[in-house]
């Protein structure tokens, strides 16, 4: 399901509508807005013309009163549906840091899936809650979604505004820390610094797939890049493993996975969490995980039955091509540290985890028929080349 998708406006707003509605008329629940990844996202195709791109569909909705699970499974399962599948498992707090030593919880989260579009929703007590959430300027971007309007008109509405500028000055977004302006120039500043050294790995990760993916950096700069460095060497051991693991399974699927693994070698993550990653990335050399990549999906396109085998293997990020990737990372790290690799896989995803076990023996056939790079035939040379190699 977490594939990046071409999504019209419309679509998003027949997606929106029942949760919208639900949500307002059943539980008396009115502050919704799009946020995440998506609200800045949404800015570039009305004000830049970009394609509207995303993975996923981010809401935030503050309550203004305690959240606790049961209201979330229970709005959750109100609107399940074939066309707004519910979730159950990835039902869990959002756990943001206050300076404390342990992360306080601000609200909880819940998945749909709305026919491929994963919509993630974070339900957050109050408005001081909801300033703990997101880790740089650029995620604390939001779309408030006012009651009664639909997508489409609240888009229309920003069409008229002529710039973000000025839709910010209407009150249609809603950019506290001048997330935009950095997300245009591709210059994000961290904002959640308590965030930061409570869950730094998890934090690398997300900041990483974000410059990555979103922002297209080849790189991060200084000042993203050293501090996360110094947060991963002081507490390399804090924040919430099933969070790591899941978020590293969706950056298993991103374009730019074996780019974002290098960065995060580069900034320790590997040292001390699944440290045969880090080995795989210093044997292989920089740019050699993308070449192991890039073979796997080529090779994995041909496999009918892995791809029959993985039809079903993941609500979330953990899907086939997540797959043919993390076996390409197995079949290349010792293979009596292959289970302890799958072992951390499977605190998230244990079915994914299975699965790619069991597959194990059938990619190892299938690349031992398929030639490593290395070993395929150089193109013969034209016989003048050949000529002019012997004077």
């Amino acid at each position: 399901m977490h594939k990046m998708k071409s999504l019209p406006v419309r679509r998003l707003s027949s997606i929106l509508a029942p949760i919208s509605r639900a949500l307002r008329e059943t539980y008396g629940l009115t502050r919704l807005a799009i946020g995440g990844g998506s609200a800045p996202a949404l800015l570039d195709h009305l004000f830049t013309g970009h394609a509207l791109r995303m993975r996923d569909l981010d809401l935030l909705l503050i309550a203004d009163r305690e959240v606790e699970e049961p209201l979330v499974r229970r709005i959750g399962e109100s609107l399940d549906a074939p066309e707004l599948r519910f979730l159950p498992r990835y039902v869990y707090p959002r756990l943001r840091s206050r300076g404390e030593a342990e992360p306080w919880n601000a609200g909880w989260g819940l998945l749909w899936d709305a026919n491929g579009v994963e919509v993630d929703l974070s339900i957050f007590h109050d408005d001081e809650a909801l300033e703990l959430n997101g880790l740089m300027n650029i995620d604390r971007i939001l779309i408030p979604l006012e009651s009664g309007s639909s997508l489409n008109e609240i888009a229309a509405r920003m069409l008229s505004a002529a710039s973000a500028d000025q839709a910010v000055e209407e009150g249609l977004i809603d950019d506290p820390c001048g997330g935009y302006a950095s997300w245009v120039h591709r210059s994000p500043v961290i904002v959640a610094w308590n965030d930061i050294h409570a869950s730094p790995i998890l934090s690398s990760i997300r900041i990483v797939r974000a410059c990555a993916s979103k922002l297209h950096l080849a790189h991060l700069h200084a000042e993203l890049a050293d501090p996360l460095r110094a947060a991963i060497l002081q507490g390399h051991e804090r924040g919430d493993r099933f969070v790591r693991v899941r978020n590293l399974l969706k950056l298993f699927h991103d374009d730019r996975a074996a780019s974002e693994l290098e960065m995060l070698h580069a900034l320790g993550a590997f040292i001390h969490w699944i440290p045969e990653i880090g080995n795989l990335i210093e044997k292989l050399g920089h740019g050699g995980l993308v070449s192991l990549f890039a073979q796997a999906d080529r090779e994995g396109r041909k496999d009918a039955d892995h791809h029959a085998a993985f039809a079903l293997a993941g609500e979330q990020g953990a899907d086939e091509a997540s797959a043919l990737r993390l076996e390409a990372l197995l079949l290349n790290i010792p293979a009596l540290k292959r289970d302890d690799v799958l072992d951390e896989i499977a605190i998230a995803e244990p079915t994914f985890a299975n699965l790619v076990r069991s597959q194990m023996p059938r990619v190892a056939k299938r690349r031992a028929k398929s030639p490593s790079p290395s070993r395929r035939a150089a193109p013969k040379r034209p016989a003048a080349a050949r000529a002019i190699g012997t004077v």
